[in-house]
Parts: C-alpha cells; sequence; structure tokens
C-alpha cells in the first residue's frame, strides 16, 4: 500500500512549474510563420492591449520542438519581468495565455477550412422526398 500513500515533499520544496503546451500538424520549418500568423491582429501583438492587459509585465518565452516530420510542439512560459507580478496579476496572465492558444487553435481551424479537400467517390446523403 505503500505506493497509494499521497507523495509528501519537504517543507520548502518548490512544486515543478507547468509549462502549457500545444502539439500543432505543422513542419519544424513552419511553425514561426504558423504562429506569427496566428496572433496576427490580436491583442498579444498590440501595443495598447497589452498595457490594458497587465501583458507588458510579463516575458513570454516560446519555445517550438519538433515531434515528427509533420507536427510541432508549441511551449509557452511566461515570465513576470516585474517582482510580483505572477502573484498580483495571476488571473490576468493566465487569461492571456488561454488567448494565444485560442489564436492558435483559430489558426489551424482557418487552415482547415481552406485546405482543399479530395473529392468524394460521388458518395452524397441525398433525400428521397
Amino acid at each position: 500500500m505503500r505506493e497509494m500513500e499521497p507523495q509528501k515533499r519537504p517543507k520548502k520544496a518548490v512544486a515543478p512549474r507547468h509549462i502549457p503546451q500545444v502539439v500543432v500538424p505543422v513542419p519544424f520549418d513552419e511553425v514561426r510563420d504558423f504562429v506569427r500568423q496566428a496572433l496576427k491582429g490580436t491583442s498579444l501583438v498590440d501595443p495598447i492591449a497589452q498595457v490594458a492587459t497587465g501583458w507588458v509585465l510579463f516575458e513570454p518565452h516560446l519555445r517550438f520542438t519538433a515531434i515528427d516530420a509533420t507536427h510541432s510542439r508549441i511551449e509557452l512560459d511566461v515570465v513576470g519581468r516585474v517582482r510580483g507580478a505572477e502573484a498580483l496579476l495571476f488571473t490576468r496572465r493566465v487569461g492571456e495565455i488561454d488567448r494565444f492558444f485560442v489564436a492558435i487553435q483559430d489558426e489551424l481551424d482557418r487552415r482547415e477550412r481552406w485546405r482543399p479537400h479530395p473529392p468524394t467517390d460521388g458518395l452524397s446523403v441525398e433525400s428521397t422526398d
């Protein structure tokens, strides 16, 4: 039953930092342009919106990792530039991280919508009315 007991950390141990990430079906060579296109026109790149949301108090670190020939991992680590910003503006920080990943998903959806689809083999659903 030892493995069923909760793991206790030493009193001053720090919990490991969770870095949000997403795997996208974009080749590693194109992932930077993909992110640039996804963030274009959003509040994450607008200087006035950055001040209004408190995003200027944080420093985002993007990391790209190749998974295979057609997929890449995007990791976003957001660190406070000002001492205490992460604690005081926690909900703003989480909101902006969510906004980043929503922009990534919107770009994936946009690309899927405009991607040419192979024609079907004449199989269609027709009404018999």
